[in-house]
């Protein structure tokens, strides 16, 4: 029991230090604001909302559903994306983002502890 609890506190730890090594970035249309994703309870990552109409032509041209949630490292590469169907809404579950976020942080830190080896 005692380690369970030591994973735990280390894995809670991990995730504190390393959540701005990762963002979400979730893009909507104002239109469609009602189908936000809620974000709310994702550890490991700080969130952003955007809104379509906000971002330039570039970014425009790359997303082609709203809403989209975008998962990006801190080099700002995408790690994950989700996006809406037809509905307009992401049918991805928080589980299915969360785990995401946790497998790259656990990839950051395996990487973290072979650069200082």
């Amino acid at each position: 029991m005692k380690k369970i609890i030591f994973v735990l506190f280390v894995l809670f730890v991990f995730v504190q230090s390393n959540a701005q090594d990762l963002t979400l970035l979730h893009i909507n249309a104002k239109w469609n604001e009602s189908n936000n994703y809620n974000l709310r309870g994702i550890k490991g990552a700080k969130i952003q909302m955007a809104y379509l109409e906000d971002q330039s032509q570039q970014i425009k041209s790359q997303i082609k559903s709203v809403p989209t949630i975008i998962l990006l490292d801190q080099n700002g590469k995408p790690r994950g994306q989700w996006k809406a169907g037809l509905s307009f809404v992401i049918t991805a579950t928080p589980d299915e983002i969360q785990n995401r976020i946790n497998v790259i942080l656990l990839e950051n830190t395996q990487i973290r502890r072979r650069s200082t080896n």
